[in-house]
């Protein structure tokens, strides 16, 4: 005789005694723990036996976020999967919280598993646009599925990634439409198990505004969309637009408020809008002409996209690294479709490119315009290329580029 798990762990979780929430963790923890042991290195599917579901069902009934850690991977599992062993240590750590809290939108269904913050958690070092190594972080994972019940286009499938989502941190008092991932040297990693799409978020470490209502947001779109979300601007707080169609998820993160940091927070509210304003850059223009070194810029990047602005193919085979060129053919609206990695460098890449960008040409019938991506140093940067042929495609190049 069949049995549907899903629908027995419901209906087992339906009593209203609930036990108490530390309780229920540790015994999805040590279940799950077991279970990853036996999980395959190859899929890293996590599979749970029908009594232990059934058991796990009986001893923590009556709770709703316990139903829902039994769907997913774990935090933990997540970095796992990105192979990132250090921040799976963090997510057991005792500053990780698990949160479990589900919210559905739209067609689709936005899980907030859990939330880590701190320094040196992950193995993977970032820098921002300074050379600043990026070492004290927030990591949240969430995961999102179709709610129909369909599964999301695994990574490596034609359809992944058209329907893009931004996740991120969102600060009470703070403009979201300014102060968001993509302005807080954000990033992520993501992959899809099962059908579910997993993703590690992270940016600056928000534990300094913990005495601040912090949320996260989960919109449709690639960037913070302002339509999405009302914020008030008297009294600071962020809501979501009821009136909003597509997805808008808003969840409340659960920051230890013993970690505030009034004076770390205005130091960098300061230091992020002298930055946004244009107010830093020249300062530390200032700095580098007091030392006596290249005044030009206040960051690497910055350096080479003005070092680079006039060169032509020959500067760069000449200068840089050509490491990937690849020919491309426009989509049905002119638009220039790409996404490549490169064997043994820590690169890749994938967005659209319309025509627009491509107008203003030298006489090899390369694009003025360039990309600078930060490289595997601080001293060292990728450069996109883009060529126009006389058939209408594209050339695309990617050069590493160091001093």
């Amino acid at each position: 005789m069949k049995c549907d798990m899903e629908q027995l762990l419901k209906k087992a979780l339906s009593s209203k005694e609930e036990p108490d929430d530390w309780l229920n963790q540790r015994i999805i923890q040590k279940i799950q723990e077991k279970e990853s042991k036996t999980m395959s290195e190859k899929n890293r599917k996590l599979r749970i036996p029908a009594a232990a579901m059934i058991a796990a069902a009986v001893i923590v009934a009556g709770s709703a976020s316990a139903y829902a850690a039994w769907r997913y991977l774990t935090p933990e599992q997540v970095a796992q999967t990105a192979e990132d062993q250090k921040l799976a240590a963090a997510f057991q750590g005792e500053d990780a919280v698990a949160v479990n809290e589900v919210q559905e939108y739209g067609n689709y269904r936005i899980t907030l598993l859990g939330i880590v913050s701190g320094k040196n958690l992950s193995q993977y070092e970032g820098w921002d646009e300074n050379g600043n190594v990026l070492d004290d972080r927030t990591y949240v994972v969430t995961a999102i599925e179709n709610a129909d019940g369909t599964p999301r286009p695994d990574t490596s499938e034609e359809g992944y990634g058209e329907d893009p989502f931004f996740v991120s941190p969102l600060i009470e008092g703070l403009d979201p439409a300014i102060y968001n991932s993509a302005t807080m040297d954000g990033g992520y990693s993501e992959m899809v198990e099962d059908g579910i799409q997993y993703r590690i978020a992270e940016c600056n470490n928000v534990d300094m505004f913990a005495d601040r209502q912090v949320y996260l947001c989960v919109n449709d779109g690639s960037f913070y969309n302002n339509e999405a979300y009302l914020y008030d601007e008297a009294s600071g707080s962020i809501g979501r637009n009821e009136d909003y169609q597509g997805v808008n998820a808003l969840f409340t993160l659960p920051l230890d408020k013993s970690k505030a940091d009034k004076e770390a927070a205005e130091k960098y509210v300061k230091e992020f809008e002298a930055e946004w304003n244009g107010e830093a850059d020249s300062e530390e223009s200032d700095n580098e002409e007091t030392k006596g070194e290249d005044s030009g810029s206040g960051s690497f990047l910055s350096q080479v996209s003005q070092e680079i602005e006039n060169w032509k193919q020959e500067d760069f085979d000449k200068n840089a690294k050509l490491i990937k060129e690849m020919e491309i053919a426009p989509n049905e609206d002119g638009d220039f479709e790409y996404e490549y990695e490169v064997e043994n460098e820590d690169a890749g890449s994938k967005g659209t490119l319309g025509m627009e960008m491509l107008s203003e040409r030298d006489d090899g019938n390369m694009a003025k315009f360039r990309s600078v991506i930060s490289g595997d140093s601080p001293q060292s940067a990728y450069i996109e290329t883009y060529t126009l042929k006389e058939d209408g495609n594209m050339v695309l190049r990617v050069y590493c580029y160091s001093k």
